[in-house]
């Protein structure tokens, strides 16, 4: 492997299209220059912003002429992605990463906030599938949503539940509480999540109690994304979230001591959830 593709192959892309979800997220949708690319559900992008920072953003869309990630105004380099325009310029290395592993006729998918950004990619795969798909929908209240359209074909194998915390849009409560039903409802043969990280942690001891497979999306401070600065390693394994991750199974999941628990700053330093 060469440095170039060590790196991701980086390219300039240009954006062709750009959709405000709610009143907090945008989804930029920009030109694929590799046609032979392929992409799994889970795998993320180093998006380059032009003289401010680089970041790693989860892919939301995918086909052989555009690609796209929802971005959530939390820091600077995502405050400058959420006010760019239409023909402008950004720099993208990846994907990296590892992807969730389809499983099983019968899937629940659980996406809290701006986790269910890369959970969209992964729902339009389970359904061309045709797996039977009960997609969780959650966040603290309803200008938070990422409430993405799905082709009318596939909502036949589609079932949405919406929760708020406060109630403000679906169902009052959280999307643990909505899970916990539905697992007594219904028969699942795999859980796929991605969002707060004591929400996904609470679903592990859920699915591992009522022995689901189950498969999450960790979030760890990242500079490079190809598993050369080592911030994004875990305790007490040492993995990459970059590499080995975003995408853990619960098996693997079991054996990372800080999940649920705590991760490091861009400093290094231990910060609880």
């Amino acid at each position: 492997m060469n440095t170039r593709e060590l790196l991701g192959n980086p390219v300039s892309v240009k954006i062709v299209d750009i959709v405000q979800e709610n009143s907090r997220d945008w989804t930029l949708y920009f030109k694929n220059n590799q046609p032979s690319l392929e992409v799994t559900p889970g795998q993320f992008l180093m998006v380059w912003v032009p003289s401010v920072d680089e970041i790693p953003m989860g892919i939301c869309h995918f086909n052989k002429e555009t690609m796209g990630f929802t971005v959530r105004r939390v820091g600077e380099a995502t405050k400058v992605l959420s006010t760019l325009d239409v023909d402008d310029w950004i720099g993208i290395r990846g994907p990296f990463g590892t992807g969730y592993d389809l499983h099983g006729d019968s899937v629940l998918v659980v996406g809290g906030g701006i986790g269910m950004a890369p959970l969209r990619l992964l729902t339009n795969q389970l359904l061309r599938g045709r797996r039977e798909v009960d997609l969780i929908i959650g966040g603290r209240e309803a200008s938070e949503l990422l409430l993405y359209e799905f082709g009318s074909a596939s909502k036949r194998n589609l079932e949405i539940h919406i929760c708020t915390d406060d109630g403000s849009r679906g169902i009052k409560g959280l999307a643990t509480e909505v899970a916990t039903r539905l697992i007594t409802e219904q028969q699942f043969d795999s859980i796929y999540s991605c969002g707060p990280e004591m929400m996904m942690h609470e679903m592990f001891q859920l699915s591992r109690k009522k022995g689901i497979k189950f498969q999450a999306s960790l979030e760890r401070y990242m500079k490079c994304g190809c598993g050369i600065c080592g911030t994004c390693s875990m305790d007490p394994n040492g993995a990459l979230v970059c590499q080995d991750g975003p995408v853990f199974s619960g098996e693997e999941l079991e054996k990372i001591e800080e999940f649920g628990k705590y991760h490091r700053d861009e400093m290094g330093i231990k910060r609880k959830f």
